[in-house]
């Protein structure tokens, strides 16, 4: 496929035109598609947030040993993501390459899902850490299987720069339904009514595996057309699993995407729930309850800047430029770095609610813009190569993503045992701990954003860029 390459530089020369009708995805296949990322931040999120509490306070766990199986799926995905996303890439079936694959996982991860939690208490540390061990890697590979599809579908839902920006904003959306209410999951399921926070466990995993990962997880299946598989994926030569996973990363756009991922993995390594830490034993000298509330209502505040959030960035994108909006974000989030150092300190508690003024939109641009960049990005590898290979892309974005979340949990331990923390001192931590953890949260957000900046300047699918790709690949193979 190389003879393609010849098309790298192209001299078209005209100015970003508006969206045609024929590219405007209707209504219902937005929200169709944007409900299936309900289930996709539900599958990173949610098991953390009730395995913790569960496994370890319920269930009296070892905590390093609970530490250790929670961080194994991701090896287990670093093979079953490329592979799904071959597979996806590859299949021919009268409903498409994506659709069949996202139905079967969604019914698949609902089971697996309340599996999770039916470990049986009377059993000691290895046996529970065995079970869970299974429990987590089935449900991760039906994940798999439902989730990278779920991606390459995203990417081909129009081949629009500015509409794909509005469909990724209605994943945005749901990806913040799903940051307000995955929290409240151990809460309730520790809730009088069922008698023990076991059976409550129980009872809301597997009502959140039908109702959330099955009955919401199916609809991108049944809803949205696969618009490209159609006209150009049914007749598409076979693509091969190791010369695309190569010419992958031999794109520049695909590894400044990935760049900016990596650079959100560090930082969230280092910064992961820093500041909670500083809110309780150094703005609330030791007070849990009090701390927990203030750390409460900052989450609350980020989830409502990031819903906020979601109108403009999709306007400014399309005005202005994917890259362009990012960067301006990002900006925001170097000031909110420097903000930090005086936002989480004694005193007034009410000014920590600027921070998710200053930082939260980023994490809305990334959910919305970051899947938008990546189907520009598909253009551009067809344009060389001749084939769509979105779900290669999608899987390799998906493990990188899903490391992070692993990753955040051993970098807040790290920062803890660097900074020298002693929960038993409460209140009274030493001036060179607290200095530590505030210079771990305001320097690492302030190296991270200005890494992202430094890496966009360099990215080469403008706006202008893309219309330019689909201008060429559109005189070569019609429109789609």
């Amino acid at each position: 496929m190389d003879s393609f390459q010849q098309t790298d530089s192209l001299s078209t020369d005209h100015t970003p035109k508006d969206t045609r009708s024929s590219d405007r995805v209707s209504l219902g296949e937005k929200v169709a598609l944007g409900a299936g990322y309900l289930p996709v931040f539900l599958g990173n999120a949610a098991i953390n947030s009730i395995a913790l509490p569960f496994y370890q306070m319920t269930m009296h766990m070892n905590p390093a040993l609970l530490g250790g199986v929670l961080s194994l799926p991701r090896i287990w995905d670093a093979v079953t993501d490329p592979v799904m996303g071959y597979v996806s890439d590859n299949v021919h079936t009268r409903w498409g390459r994506r659709r069949p694959f996202i139905f079967i996982g969604a019914i698949l991860q609902a089971f697996a899902f309340g599996a999770i939690w039916m470990a049986p208490g009377s059993w000691g540390d290895t046996g529970k850490a065995v079970y869970l061990a299974a429990a987590l890697i089935l449900f991760y590979t039906c994940y798999t299987i439902f989730s990278v599809p779920l991606m390459g579908l995203t990417y081909e839902m129009t081949p629009d720069y500015k509409e794909r920006t509005n469909v990724t904003a209605f994943a945005g959306f749901f990806n913040k339904v799903g940051e307000i209410g995955y929290s409240f999951l151990f809460p309730l399921a520790c809730l009088a009514f069922f008698g023990s926070v076991i059976t409550g466990v129980r009872i809301i995993g597997w009502a959140t595996g039908f109702i959330f990962f099955g009955l919401v997880g199916i609809l991108p299946a049944l809803f949205v057309k696969e618009r490209y598989y159609t006209r150009i994926g049914s007749k598409q030569e076979k693509v091969h699993f190791w010369s695309s996973l190569g010419a992958s990363f031999r794109n520049k756009a695909f590894l400044i995407i990935i760049g900016l991922t990596v650079c959100q993995v560090l930082a969230g390594m280092l910064a992961s729930s820093t500041d909670y830490y500083l809110i309780v034993y150094y703005m609330f000298d030791g007070d849990i309850a009090k701390g927990s509330q203030w750390k409460a209502y900052l989450s609350v505040g980020y989830a409502i800047v990031g819903v906020l959030s979601i109108f403009p960035v999709n306007y400014f994108a399309n005005r202005y430029g994917k890259r362009a909006t990012l960067s301006a974000i990002f900006a925001m989030v170097f000031l909110g770095a420097v903000g930090k150092w005086g936002f989480y300190t004694p005193g007034n508690p009410w000014k920590i609610l600027l921070d998710p003024l200053l930082c939260g939109p980023i994490w809305t641009a990334i959910n919305v813009l970051m899947p938008s960049m990546l189907a520009d990005v598909c253009d551009d590898d067809e344009l060389r190569h001749g084939q769509r290979r979105e779900g290669m892309f999608g899987s390799i974005f998906s493990w990188i993503q899903k490391v992070g979340f692993s990753l955040s949990m051993l970098g807040m331990g790290i920062a803890l045992k660097f900074s020298g923390f002693d929960a038993a001192l409460g209140g009274g931590q030493s001036p060179e701990s607290i200095l530590t953890l505030r210079l771990f949260l305001s320097i690492s957000t302030a190296v991270w954003s200005s890494a992202a900046i430094g890496l966009l300047f360099f990215y080469p699918l403008t706006q202008k860029r893309a219309y330019e790709i689909r201008d060429a690949l559109e005189s070569r193979r019609g429109t789609v």
